[in-house]
C-alpha cells in the first residue's frame, strides 16, 4: 500500500469512527476494532514487515575471507553463477582450510569442533523470496553481470552476519528493473 492509498484508507476510516462513535456500545466496539486495524496498517506501511530472526552456526566473518585471504563468491557459493539459488557451503568446503584452527578465533574454534565432530553445518538463508516469486541467481550474476552487493549488501566487509534476514521487496526489484531497463512483465518474476 502506497502512502496516498494509506492517505485515503485513514481519512475513510476517520470518517466511519465518527459516524460508529455516535451509535453507542456497537458503535465503540467497532470504535476500538478500528482504531487498532488504522494503527496496525501505519506500523506495517511505515516499517514494513519484520524481518525473521536468524541464528547460524558460528559468526562467519566475510572480511577475512574475501579481503585477507582472498576468497570468491564462487569458493563457499557454489552456484551463485549457475543456478537459481547461490548455495550455502557444506562442511566439505571449509574442512579444506579448517580440519585445523588458522587463528585464536573462538568462532573458528567452534566451527573446527562442528567439523571434527562430523555434524553439519546447518547454515540458514538469509534472503528469501515468497514462494510465488522465481528468482533466478544465475540470470543476475552470469546473463546481467550484477554485483552481490547490489542485493545483498557489503556482505563482502560484514565481520559477522546479520541477526535477522534482509528481506528484499518487490518495490527494490521493480526499482531496480526499471532502472536497468529489465523487463517489469509480471510473469517475468512471478509464477
Amino acid at each position: 500500500m502506497n502512502r496516498a492509498d494509506l492517505q485515503k484508507a485513514l481519512t475513510r476510516t476517520l470518517q466511519l469512527l465518527r459516524d460508529w462513535g455516535q451509535q453507542g456500545v456497537l458503535g465503540t466496539a467497532a470504535l476500538g476494532f478500528a482504531i487498532a486495524f488504522v494503527a496496525v496498517l501505519v506500523l506495517v506501511t511505515t516499517f514494513g514487515r519484520p524481518s525473521p530472526r536468524v541464528e547460524q552456526p558460528i559468526a562467519f566473518n566475510h572480511r577475512i575471507h574475501v579481503e585477507d585471504v582472498g576468497l570468491e563468491c564462487i569458493d563457499c557459493h557454489e552456484f551463485y553463477e549457475s543456478e537459481t539459488f547461490s548455495g550455502l557451503p557444506e562442511a566439505e568446503t571449509c574442512v579444506m582450510c579448517h580440519e585445523e584452527a588458522q587463528t585464536e578465533s573462538s568462532e573458528e574454534a567452534k566451527l573446527v569442533r562442528i567439523l571434527t565432530q562430523g555434524q553439519p553445518l546447518e547454515w540458514q538463508s538469509l534472503f528469501q523470496q515468497p514462494s510465488h516469486v522465481f528468482y533466478s541467481h544465475s540470470r543476475h550474476v552470469a546473463v546481467a553481470g550484477m554485483e552481490c552487493d547490489v542485493c545483498h549488501g557489503p556482505f563482502a566487509t560484514a565481520e559477522a552476519p546479520p541477526e535477522q534476514a534482509d528481506l528484499l521487496t518487490m518495490d527494490d526489484c521493480l526499482d531496480c528493473h526499471q532502472e536497468s531497463n529489465a523487463s517489469t512483465d509480471c510473469t517475468a518474476c512471478h509464477r
